[in-house]
């Protein structure tokens, strides 16, 4: 007989015996480093260069899982300014070849303030307990998740910082980054931030794509965003022939090449007015104009629903 108790209500999460951070093989090169429901960062490894584009939010040392990959020199690459991009850049100051950023990045690199760590910190915290409720249902019904998607328990986060670190290399729009084997290409897409950069692989057909592509809701709202530009950005991105995006945020780090060209045309329509969007509020609390599409969104600041 079926009782009316669930048969996993009460059992400790399975999310509670894994590692803070996910690692997989994405197969040509590439590894995923995911802080899961936070931030991802990817390593890309050639023949005499390891690649580690983004070092996430500086919660758990990030350089011994990078180290369990590989040995080679680390080159760090921040795909922009924020601080849950380059929160583990600290980590790397006096062990990479060099931290390099897009050169409308290089004064932004300050050190987390107490305000962003204290908000961050509840982000964490609900993030945690909202993902916990979707987890048993998951495990129940859905059986959607895979280990590399499970938010992790927060650490203990009570001497947490994200110092400034000094970027040691400026890169600009067309720069190449030549790790023996394999090269990147420098992208500028500003948009989200000013410095925003994406880097292309054309031999194997892979955009790192930092926060220009998201999987899920795309933030254009904040004072430097600019819906406008951040169009032409995605418009560029979609003319390369992409196979697969690697992107920095939400469970689904790997879309395919056409997720790139959705993107575009998104952003495309809320610079043109041709969505409806309505009053909501990103995970900060901060109100934004959401514009829906199938499976995503965008924000917008409130004041106007576009650019």
């Amino acid at each position: 007989m079926l009782s009316g108790r669930s048969p996993l209500a009460g059992r400790l999460p399975h999310s509670e015996r894994l590692p803070w951070f996910a690692t997989r093989d994405l197969g040509a090169g590439y590894h995923l480093i995911a802080e899961p429901g936070h931030v991802n960062s990817f390593l890309v490894t050639g023949e005499r260069l390891a690649l580690l584009f983004d070092t996430g939010m500086g919660m758990s040392p990030l350089r011994p899982v990078v180290r369990s990959i590989t040995d080679l020199p680390l080159l760090v690459v921040n795909s922009h300014h924020h601080y849950d991009h380059r929160g583990g850049n600290a980590e790397f100051a006096d062990h990479a070849v060099d931290v390099a950023v897009h050169v409308d990045g290089l004064d932004l690199h300050d050190a987390a303030p107490p305000e962003f760590l204290g908000r961050y910190r509840t982000v964490a915290a609900d993030t945690e307990r909202d993902f916990a409720a979707y987890e048993q249902l998951d495990r129940q019904r859905f059986f959607l998740l895979s280990d590399a998607m499970r938010v992790r328990p927060t650490p203990d986060l009570t001497a947490w910082s994200i110092p400034a670190v000094a970027p040691t290399h400026a890169l600009i729009d067309g720069d190449r980054l030549d790790l023996g084997g394999r090269e990147l290409q420098v992208l500028h897409t500003p948009g989200h931030s000013p410095d925003s950069l994406c880097l292309w692989d054309e031999d194997t057909g892979t955009v790192l794509a930092g926060d220009t592509v998201l999987a899920a809701a795309s933030w254009a709202h904040s004072a430097e965003g600019d819906v406008a530009v951040f169009a032409d950005s995605l418009a560029r991105l979609a003319k390369l022939t992409v196979r697969r995006a690697l992107v920095a945020h939400n469970l689904r780090a790997e879309l395919p090449g056409s997720f790139v060209t959705r993107a575009a045309a998104n952003m495309a329509a809320v610079r043109d007015g041709r969505t409806t969007p309505y009053p909501a509020t990103d995970l900060f609390g901060n109100a934004v104009c959401r514009h829906d599409f199938d499976d995503v969104a965008i924000f917008t600041r409130p004041e106007a629903s576009t650019e």
